[in-house]
């Protein structure tokens, strides 16, 4: 009986994906952007690296070009390309009041690419912005706008989707928007932290033992202690026929009933997304590499999604007091997770060894400015450089300044300013630079933008690492993928030349045939610079490229081939 009704709910199962993802058949009219299944590899909201994730990815089966449609009426009002980011971008403003978003595209629709490439050939650039009048371009429903790539800062073929509202540009959750995606599946629970705060901005962790019965999570035994608390969590969610880890929805945490800190993901502002830092235990995260999320406020954020009848999140645990904590764990489809715990006020703690915290009275206050010089350079400490006081360690050796990992969460972070030798000359002059020394990367050199002139370099927003001065003063390199000088080309549909440089990366590049400029686009991630033969017709058999390339501090390679290929009339 048991392995039919399992049966039973995979059929089910089955049969909502394929009801949900029929291009004709979608959920208050909206329209699948791929003709895939939707399903997720990043939700909207969840803890990016620098950000909360504004949009949602969709799985392409791990393939580019896949075709994406226009969700709704609406007229093209911009378009952006970027060797980063969100790569090849199309944005949609629709006439019910929202903007769709489309990014890390690999080509855009022949009808926007003609335009795109007009505007590209006039500027004689691969990287631009156009933004275009309401009514200038129209597009309907399901008219195919691009295909799905993997350009920009993607690490993989997906699409990147977001809905806004047009007079706000404020993200806003897909899924509360007519997008459904099958979810059974309950937030999974890894640990549970308490925070034992000995001072405002002075708390110690400890890691909470859990039993999970379902979706049940209980702590088994009562947790004698006092003082005031915060707690914190690491967890994820999952959706039906997806193997990725994604951001929860919603969470809420009781004390006794009473709701002291909850918040879900329905929109969001960019702004918000400088602050993420204060939503983790930035310590567990940049020196232990453990994100924990916390479910408590010790500085003001003001945080839009933060409900507004809460407090901070902490709470005192009095002698003779018993605190029956419950946190709510929700994801959009309503599974829930629930974690139950007791805390009993009680002068003596059992056995609830709390980890180390170093900080000191030395600590650098956020409301003064520190300046620390050094033989050749100066360690600049600004102020509002971290939301709260914050050791510091820091070492001068060798002529190197080694900024040991930062315990607390940067606002502004450092600057630093090398002074330069003296008598360089020209090409010296151009070529040094500032290197960088990353924690476990021992043998890889970074470099570092900086402004210079003739007697310094300064760098702002610097982090953690070794930083000193070193040269770059190798060119570019520059191979041919798939062409060889004095070769035909009759069979290839694009040019591809690899480019490379070691230290301080390509800035800029030209490339020309018979004199005319050309695009070449440029993906980083795969070192690859091509040119599309679509794009121009040649009146000459023999094709003569012309490429330079510069990398950040302005050491130039060229590159010439002659290539052969038949007159297209």
């Amino acid at each position: 009986l048991n392995d039919i009704l399992e049966y039973m709910r995979l059929l089910f199962k089955i049969l909502l994906i394929i009801f949900f993802s029929s291009n004709n058949l979608f959920s208050q009219e909206r329209l699948n952007p791929v003709e895939v299944p939707l399903l997720l590899s990043g939700t909207f909201g969840e803890f990016r690296k620098t950000h909360f994730h504004s949009g949602i990815d969709i799985k392409t089966q791990g393939k580019e070009g896949l075709r994406v449609r226009a969700i709704e009426d609406g007229d093209l009002v911009r378009v952006k390309i970027s060797t980063s980011g969100y790569g090849k971008a199309l944005y949609i403003r629709h006439y019910d009041g929202t903007t769709s978003v489309y990014a890390h595209l690999k080509k855009f629709s022949s009808k926007i690419q003609q335009i795109i490439k007009e505007i590209q050939y006039k500027k004689k650039k691969f990287e631009i912005e156009k933004f275009f009048k309401e009514g200038e371009i129209k597009l309907k429903k399901s008219e195919i706008i691009g295909f799905t790539g993997n350009t920009g800062g993607s690490s993989g073929p997906h699409l990147h989707f977001e809905l806004r509202d047009s007079k706000k540009e404020k993200p806003l959750n897909p899924l509360k928007y007519g997008f459904f995606v099958l979810d059974t599946i309950p937030p999974t629970i890894q640990n549970i932290y308490i925070y034992k705060f000995l001072s405002e901005h002075t708390s110690k962790r400890k890691r909470i033992e859990l039993t999970k019965n379902k979706n049940l999570f209980t702590v088994s035994d009562t947790i004698k202690t006092n003082g005031m608390f915060g707690i914190g969590y690491s967890g994820y969610d999952k959706q039906n026929l997806s193997y990725n880890r994604n951001g929860i929805y919603k969470r809420e945490l009781t004390i006794n009933g009473k709701k002291i800190f909850s918040y879900k993901f329905d929109d969001l502002s960019f702004p918000e997304g400088k602050k993420i830092d204060l939503l983790i235990d930035y310590e567990a995260y940049n020196i232990d590499k453990i994100r924990i999320k916390k479910l408590y406020q010790t500085i003001e954020s003001k945080f839009s999604f933060l409900k507004k009848d809460n407090n901070n999140g902490l709470f005192k645990v009095l002698k003779d007091s018993i605190y029956n904590v419950k946190i709510l764990f929700e994801d959009f489809n309503k599974n829930k997770s629930i974690v139950k715990m007791v805390l009993i006020g009680d002068d003596k703690e059992n056995d609830l060894y709390f980890s180390k915290n170093d900080f000191n009275d030395k600590s650098y206050q956020p409301d003064k400015e520190y300046k620390v010089k050094y033989e050749i350079l100066n360690l600049n400490i600004p102020k509002n450089a971290f939301y709260e006081p914050t050791n510091l360690n820091f070492e001068y050796k060798l002529d190197t300044l080694i900024i040991e990992k930062f315990t607390k969460a940067p606002k502004k972070g450092l600057s630093i300013e090398f002074f330069l030798p003296k008598n360089l000359d020209s090409i010296s002059l151009r070529q040094i630079c500032i290197g960088k020394l990353n924690f476990g990367r021992k043998n890889k050199i970074q470099y570092v933008y900086g402004n210079k002139n003739d007697t310094l370099i300064y760098a702002k927003n610097i982090s953690e690492g070794k930083y000193f001065l070193t040269k770059d003063t190798k060119s570019p390199s520059i191979r041919p993928i798939n062409f060889q000088n004095g070769k035909w080309v009759n069979n290839l549909s694009l040019l591809k030349i690899r480019v490379y440089d070691k230290l301080s990366g390509i800035k800029k590049y030209k490339a020309y045939i018979n004199g005319k400029w050309i695009l070449m686009e440029y993906e980083p991630k795969r070192k690859l610079l091509f040119f599309d033969f679509n794009d121009l017709k040649f009146d000459e058999t023999k094709l003569k490229l012309n490429l330079s390339v510069e990398d950040m501090v302005g050491n130039v390679n060229k590159f010439e081939a002659s290539l052969y290929r038949e007159i297209i009339k």
